[in-house]
């Protein structure tokens, strides 16, 4: 396995007038192709912040970020969108689907931005929905589906682009327990399928399903013990 996430001794301020207010601090993380790790801490630790420097979504104020052979910190904001849609995928804890558009139209959107003609993207966009166990619910608006359903829509989105990494941040935070079940199985096929996974959750059974754990708290990264999995 390759390194695909280098995080050296991150730091990331906050300017509030006068203030500054620190949220991440000496953060250093190593995330190899096919791991499955999760982040966990409480409400303010860091955690979100963190995702977001990885996901390119906020600069960090020192160090060095490394993802996918890219230094984080050297890029423009146009260079940091290329990189969101050539490696990323993001899990938000809201679906944050598009309500006038169908499951299909939705999880095709993202190849949409990439140019993609549109036969392509509906028959990929297809092929992810079937992989989420949605192939009865393409022509569905996001209010004709369960808040479990609009997850894996959100999923199969997340995938359809064939990221190297996927983001995912309390995914099964607005879910009841047979839905976040559901969706936690789906993350460990994708991650058994080789999928890099980093999951930001303040649960810990969420946490315990990562084949990695590390606590965040007062914006300082800690790592846990890796739990070998059993066949």
């Amino acid at each position: 396995m390759s390194v695909l996430l280098e995080c050296k001794d991150v730091f990331k301020t906050y300017q509030n007038g006068k203030l500054e207010v620190p949220a991440l601090r000496e953060i250093n993380l190593e995330v190899q192709e096919g791991e499955y790790v999760a982040i966990m801490g409480p409400s303010g630790s860091g955690k979100t912040t963190l995702m977001n420097i990885i996901g390119c979504l906020d600069v960090l104020t020192s160090g060095t970020c490394l993802l996918d052979g890219e230094n984080l910190a050297n890029l423009t904001s146009n260079q940091m969108a290329g990189v969101r849609n050539r490696v990323l995928g993001f899990v938000f804890q809201q679906a944050d689907l598009l309500p006038g558009l169908t499951a299909l139209e939705n999880v095709a959107l993202p190849l949409l931005y990439r140019g993609v003609k549109k036969r392509e993207r509906l028959e990929k966009a297809a092929e992810m929905l079937d992989k989420v166990g949605l192939s009865d619910r393409m022509t569905f608006r996001p209010n004709q589906l369960s808040g479990g359903q609009r997850q894996r829509v959100a999923i199969a989105r997340a995938m359809v682009g064939k990221p190297k990494l996927l983001l995912a941040d309390e995914p099964t935070g607005a879910l009841d327990s047979k839905s976040g079940k559901q969706i936690m199985s789906l993350f460990r096929q994708l991650n058994d399928e080789g999928i890099t996974i980093i999951m930001i959750t303040h649960a810990q059974e969420i946490a315990n399903e990562a084949d990695r754990i590390c606590y965040i708290f007062d914006g300082m990264l800690t790592e846990g013990k890796q739990e070998e999995r059993s066949e």
